[in-house]
């Protein structure tokens, strides 16, 4: 049975059904697209479908795993994005991030936006 925390609904138990909870949201890996494991480029993939965008090799992906499941899915970490950003994207899953992986991403975030700064 996966893990959960409260509060809001688990995966597939949509607003107002009552359950008060929602499920811990493992950060697997950020990395670069081209990088991304094998079994794990389809949840790759399948963001970028979503998203009506190409991935390129440098693109930045936050991958996650939701606790005591096989599903992942994934953040594309792209310069100028806000955690405000990140946290509106995950929302539809109904999950919380865990302090350590909410300061992974931050950081991520922060060194995209230097390096775009960088970049003019």
């Amino acid at each position: 049975m996966p893990e959960r925390t409260s509060p809001g609904p688990g995966p597939g138990h949509g607003p107002g059904h009552g359950l008060g909870t929602k499920y811990k949201a493992v950060l697997v890996a950020i990395t670069d697209a081209a990088s991304v494991p094998a079994e794990l480029r389809p949840f790759v993939e399948f963001r970028a479908t979503i998203e009506r965008r190409e991935v390129g090799p440098k693109d930045l992906v936050a991958i996650f795993n939701v606790h005591g499941t096989s599903s992942h899915f994934v953040v594309f970490l792209d310069a100028g994005k806000t955690m405000e950003q990140v946290d509106k994207e995950i929302a539809p899953y109904e999950v919380v991030l865990q302090r350590e992986a909410r300061e992974r991403i931050a950081d991520a975030l922060e060194t995209q936006a230097l390096h775009r700064q960088a970049m003019g």
